[in-house]
């Protein structure tokens, strides 16, 4: 099979596409076909060395996919079933989906019935997932919410516009790129604030009464100040990502802890597992096919464009989610 391999921490450029023999499974895992994943900065930042010994290379990386059943050794899973499969150690603990082929354990292993194409499919695991977390089980989001996104163009910030949309909240997104507030207002926000500095005030004007909540991957001591003072009375604000684990050791963390506890969460989709999140995974897929909820999909890249569309997320180009089709 071909995948891309990360011997060493670097730039785009170490991404090296080779042949590899075909992975097999054992009891307890799952060989998938893959047939497209979406692409994660928290890849960029693992193949950049931010993983630390957490990653150790060569490595293929990767933190999501979709595709069909090649061979499920225990037989909790047919044949050719459609499935995506994200977190649980992939890309990171054990070789991920920048591949033709991968293994993944039957706990990170989502079956799915649906009519998606494969691009469609492979924008949705990890960002939904992650944005369905921040949103009902970080914040409690209920209907007509005010909620703020930090930063808003990603597609974490799509996805959690969508999800808002449909109980009629509202949105702010907070970007620092003039040039994605088309896309991002046309994804459903109610407003884009192009700003690299404190935007509360700008807030207030519209929502005297705060934010009941506040969706915060940018992480520092600037952008947590800023989000105390957004926060209304019961409002909550959720750290959120990936690796939003480690956020809670960061000094500027523990700080926004000291002042606002319990209102201050994290969410990781590092916990994510089929047999917990598996049901929620189908409903958003349901809501994707119905229309309810809109991917925004912002650009498709083929497998041998993977160098090129890391290119173009180191120069901040994407507003929403980019998929890799094989």
């Amino acid at each position: 099979m071909k995948a891309y391999v990360v011997y060493q921490a670097g730039g785009p450029e170490v991404l090296k596409l080779q042949e590899l023999p075909d992975p097999s499974a054992k009891k307890g895992q799952v060989h998938i076909a893959v047939k497209a994943f979406g692409l994660n900065r928290a890849e960029a930042v693992t193949r950049m060395g931010g993983s630390g010994k957490a990653v150790p290379f060569p490595k293929v990386i990767g933190i999501e996919c979709v595709g069909e059943v090649i061979d499920c050794p225990g037989g909790e899973l047919p044949i050719g079933q459609t499935v995506a499969a994200a977190m649980g150690g992939m890309g990171r603990k054990y070789n991920g989906s920048y591949a033709e082929q991968t293994v993944v354990p039957l706990s990170n292993v989502f079956p799915l019935e649906t009519s998606l194409d494969w691009v469609d499919l492979a924008a949705i695991p990890e960002t939904y997932f992650t944005a369905w977390g921040c949103c009902f089980e970080a914040c409690k989001v209920r209907e007509g919410a005010r909620v703020l996104v930090r930063p808003g163009a990603s597609a974490l910030g799509v996805a959690i516009t969508q999800i808002v949309n449909h109980l009629n909240g509202r949105v702010i997104g907070v970007t620092r790129s003039q040039h994605k507030v088309d896309k991002l207002m046309k994804a459903g926000m109610e407003k884009v604030m192009v700003s690299s500095d404190p935007v509360a005030d700008q807030v207030l004007d519209l929502w005297p009464q705060g934010a009941d909540a506040i969706i915060d991957t940018i992480v520092s001591a600037a952008s947590l100040k800023d989000d105390l003072k957004i926060k209304s009375k019961k409002g909550r604000l959720c750290l959120a990502g990936s690796l939003a684990d480690s956020y809670s050791t960061a000094p500027a963390a523990n700080a926004a802890l000291a002042l606002a506890r319990p209102s201050v969460t994290f969410y990781s989709s590092e916990r994510l597992s089929a047999k917990k999140d598996g049901p929620k995974l189908q409903k958003i897929v349901e809501r994707v096919e119905s229309g309810v909820y809109k991917l925004h999909t912002d650009a498709v890249y083929g497998f041998d464009d993977l160098i090129r569309a890391h290119e173009d997320m180191e120069r901040n180009a994407f507003a929403g989610k980019v998929v890799i089709v094989l």
